[in-house]
């Protein structure tokens, strides 16, 4: 009897949210990261909207983590905790992906009255997403989040083997990006892992445009051991214009004056490689 009235009581509530058609008309906010977000060296925290007080209706906010290259993250809520409860987690929830993207791997939906215990991921990125429909609020979550060592990466003793100083600057009408240059300025010994950046200013009031003229990625489509990364604007994840690991990269057009190159190759994976040319040009 009691699973028949949770069922009805469920399937009640569904047709109310859904009457009319799956909430037409709802005026949703577009995806954003909705209010205050602290980041420091050594992570932050985040909330839902007016936390402590009760969260507004139609919200949707992103929130995207990012820790330094060999570091996970760990996510904690703070009481109080309150998030619409429902079967599934299927009104207000909160998702959390381990990955720097909405389709990364869902570790979990929350919601209800009790906090979600500590959250980790498993590489140096973590997606959230909040969601609240147009009825039934609550005073919602606040979250804190911190940088650990990923295990991964560490020795005996638990020591992690420093991160090489590996940057390079291009600018001008055009010019080539490479990763031969990492070997030929001594920026990593050998046997060590490469993870190095190339940022190219182009010319005033143009934008940018790279092609492949050499790539191969010595293990191929295992992104954790090698990838070439181009970013439009910054280095900031939310900048992420391509990732290439597999055996073909394609040429990318940037829409700012600002491009980002990443590499990284594991110790075991030294033959990958890049060459490719930049050219500044004007729409």
């Amino acid at each position: 009897v009691l699973l028949v009235t949770i069922l009805v009581v469920e399937g009640i509530a569904i047709a109310q949210k859904t009457q009319g058609g799956q909430n037409i008309g709802v005026n949703r906010i577009p995806p954003t990261q909705c209010d205050n977000w602290v980041r420091t060296s050594n992570g932050g925290h985040f909330a839902s909207p007016n936390y402590p007080n009760m969260y507004p209706p139609n919200q949707e906010c992103i929130y995207i983590l990012e820790a330094a290259p060999r570091q996970r993250i760990e996510l904690t809520f703070d009481e109080p905790y309150y998030i619409e409860p429902s079967f599934e987690c299927r009104f207000d929830h909160l998702e959390v992906r381990d990955g720097p993207f909405g389709f990364s791997p869902l570790i979990n939906r929350y919601c209800g009255l009790k906090s979600p215990a500590l959250i980790r991921s498993t590489g140096r990125f973590m997606w959230i997403k909040f969601t609240s429909d147009e009825e039934l609020e609550g005073k919602g979550f606040q979250a804190k989040y911190s940088f650990i060592p990923d295990p991964d990466f560490t020795y005996l003793g638990g020591i992690l083997n420093p991160i090489p100083d590996c940057q390079f600057e291009l600018s001008g009408a055009d010019g080539i990006v490479r990763s031969s240059q990492v070997e030929q300025e001594g920026k990593t010994k050998p046997g060590q892992a490469v993870d190095c950046i190339w940022t190219i200013k182009a010319t005033p009031n143009a934008k940018i445009y790279l092609r492949f003229l050499d790539y191969q990625m010595e293990h191929s489509n295992e992104c954790k051991r090698n990838f070439v990364a181009v970013y439009d604007g910054s280095s900031s994840i939310e900048n992420l214009k391509a990732k290439f690991c597999s055996t073909v990269a394609n040429d990318v057009m940037l829409q700012t004056g600002t491009g980002v190159v990443r590499m990284w190759a594991d110790e075991g994976s030294r033959l990958s490689r890049f060459r490719m040319l930049f050219t500044s040009f004007v729409d």
